[in-house]
């Protein structure tokens, strides 16, 4: 494995959208490797979704929450990628203003890294947020894989995730099998593929984000 500086303190975070107290959701925004989490607040700004206070986590001084592709061995990554599930989670907490926002509230959404962070999330912990959006992301792990789970245990979770079928870090195929996944351990999952697109993260993905998360605001 090469040299790799991990996050060793608690994730700097910064927040944008409503204010403390006054939202009606809580987001998570998770950046992708050698990206920033400004970048991740300008691309929740361009989904025009109101009433959400965002808290997104950095990652350590390599800009990357593991050192390795996510397709490696999962071993291979740890113990980078705990500590990386641990700090989404406190974000997580933050974002539910220590309770005072249930799960279905809720939004945990990533790109890249991110996006992994945020399927993996799910399998860890189970219910604590009821809308996931990987955008261009998939399970860890090496090719066949069996991830373990109990049918309901998502139960009640929506979650979108996409991919392109030319992306250079993000088979097609992971996506599918991840989507496939989610399902089979109850959750709700819409899975967009979009031909020929690269890296990135398009605005039809974030009018697709912005319509489910507006399916999480309570009533």
């Amino acid at each position: 494995m090469r040299e790799f500086s991990p996050l060793v303190k608690p994730a700097r975070f910064i927040e944008s959208g409503q204010p403390k107290g006054a939202a009606e959701l809580g987001g998570v925004l998770i950046h992708g490797r050698y990206r920033t989490p400004e970048e991740m607040v300008y691309l929740s700004s361009r989904m025009k979704v109101d009433n959400i206070r965002w808290i997104a986590p950095a990652a350590g001084p390599d800009r990357s929450w593991y050192p390795g592709l996510f397709m490696d061995p999962v071993l291979s990554n740890e113990p980078f990628l705990t500590q990386a599930i641990k700090q989404i989670d406190i974000a997580v907490n933050r974002a539910s203003e220590d309770g005072r926002l249930g799960p279905d509230q809720l939004v945990v959404m990533g790109f890249s890294q991110g996006a992994c962070l945020t399927a993996e999330y799910a399998l860890r912990h189970p219910g604590r947020c009821r809308t996931l959006i990987a955008l261009t992301g998939g399970l860890f792990g090496p090719a066949g894989t069996q991830w373990t789970g109990s049918p309901a245990m998502l139960e009640g979770t929506r979650v979108l995730i996409t991919g392109s079928d030319v992306d250079d870090w993000i088979p097609e195929t992971r996506v599918h099998e991840t989507a496939q996944v989610l399902q089979s351990f109850g959750a709700d999952v819409e899975t967009r593929i979009y031909p020929g697109r690269p890296h990135e993260v398009t605005e039809a993905e974030l009018q697709d984000a912005a319509s489910l998360i507006k399916k999480a605001r309570t009533p």
